[in-house]
């Protein structure tokens, strides 16, 4: 997953990640960078924000020269962190985190669940979080209702403030300044910070869009066609030719099981089944299209189009691997007294359309022609053949490993029988 907060690929790492403050459980995170290391002299930090501040890429980056140049304006900080709340199925909210001591800045996801711990309740930013209050605490002493702080003291802080930006969903994304001066922060240093919170907010705001559109063009279409709509391939018809492996999957006897059990039990069984057969198909570069029901259908673009070994390798480890995982969900379902299920896999390839399919206002991203219509139609011959996967011959010609003839075979829609392989017998 592509992160607004990632650094340039020019930055270093240190030799070994710095020491952190423990307790923070529920951070996950991702990569500790080299910063600049050094004040930036030029003061005008809003104005640096509003107009240079856009044209830096990275949100590390950018994080990282603003808190130089606060630091160069004559801003005591020590740490600095900023965090936004995300629409994601796996992560609640993304940051970014400097020390300046240390000349490093951490990238950090945080996960969901993280509001229900003892972490987040205690936590000293809880209300700027979820009301945009901001929070002034000041560590001359102990601060026992909130641990983090107390940590922060010990290692050195003695001022912490923390300001709420533009509401986003749920939440406020939520900037925090630390300093370790003796006597914290002056009034002169809460204004300078309070003067650049709302050219922050700007810039963060847009941030925090563009990541969560990509995140939501990335969960519901996939990454590759998340990219081409965010490029601006959004017209009606609009595609391209391409030459990639098809691949459909389905699930056995799905009607009879939506009947016989609630529908907690059913979308508990999906997700049990889309969990074995699509991981391994983004693990293998492969791109998920849709979920049709109890269906899939994925693709494998060929690198090179001239040459499919590759893609349709990629493409029947990704199957046989799906295979494998289904079978362990299985064991594990059926030590819980849970139904089993079977599925069917058909893999064929070709030239397809990818692109706009739909309605003037109402469109689909995804693959039609032939190609797909011909890996649909060897899925369903998985049923009759009683075989979980089966190839056409076309791919089974290109495809490095080897596969078995299973003989001719008819195909709805088409006039003469098809050729079908399948895995060797173990």
């Amino acid at each position: 997953m592509a992160s607004d907060l990632s650094a340039p690929q020019s930055w270093a790492l240190p030799p070994e990640p710095p020491p952190r403050i423990s307790g923070e459980e529920f951070f996950r995170i991702e990569g500790v960078y080299s910063g600049l290391g050094a004040p930036i002299l030029g003061g005008e930090v809003g104005r640096w924000l509003l107009v240079d501040g856009p044209q830096i890429e990275s949100g590390i980056e950018l994080f990282d020269e603003l808190c130089w140049r606060l630091v160069g304006d004559g801003l005591p900080l020590w740490r600095a962190s900023l965090q936004i709340g995300m629409l994601h199925p796996l992560i609640r909210g993304i940051g970014t985190r400097w020390w300046r001591e240390r000349k490093v800045i951490e990238d950090y996801r945080i996960l969901h669940g993280s509001e229900n711990t003892d972490e987040y309740r205690l936590s000293p930013i809880r209300t700027t979080i979820e009301r945009g209050t901001p929070t002034r605490l000041r560590l001359d002493g102990p601060v026992r209702e909130f641990p983090l702080l107390e940590r922060l003291r010990r290692s050195g802080a003695t001022d912490y403030f923390a300001l709420g930006l533009n509401r986003s969903f749920r939440s406020f994304p939520t900037v925090v300044w630390a300093t370790d001066r003796p006597g914290g922060f002056s009034d002169v240093d809460i204004a300078k910070l309070e003067d650049i919170n709302p050219a922050l907010a700007a810039i963060v705001d847009a941030r925090a869009i563009r990541r969560i559109s990509a995140n939501l063009l990335d969960t519901y279409l996939g990454p590759q066609a998340g990219r081409r709509i965010l490029a601006g391939q959004i017209f009606r018809a609009q595609g391209e030719r391409i030459r990639a492996v098809i691949m459909m999957t389905d699930m056995r006897n799905f009607t009879g099981l939506s009947d016989r059990f609630a529908g907690d039990e059913v979308i508990e069984l999906l997700d049990d089944y889309f969990d074995a057969v699509v991981s391994p198909i983004g693990e293998k570069k492969g791109e998920v299209l849709k979920f049709m029901g109890d269906g899939v259908l994925a693709i494998f673009p060929a690198e090179d189009d001239e040459d499919f070994a590759p893609s349709s390798l990629r493409a029947l480890e990704a199957a046989t691997d799906g295979l494998a995982r289904l079978a362990t969900v299985n064991q594990e379902r059926r030590q819980r007294n849970q139904p089993e299920f079977r599925i069917g896999i058909g893999l064929h390839l070709g030239e397809v359309i990818y692109g706009n399919v739909g309605s003037a206002d109402r469109l689909d991203f995804t693959v039609i022609g032939p190609a797909v219509n011909l890996a649909s139609r060897i899925e369903g011959l998985t049923k009759r053949l009683l075989r979980p996967l089966l190839t056409s011959s076309a791919f089974a010609e290109v495809c490095p490993r080897p596969l078995v003839s299973l003989g001719f075979h008819p195909v709805r829609g088409l006039y003469q029988p098809e050729e079908v392989f399948g895995l060797p017998e173990p």
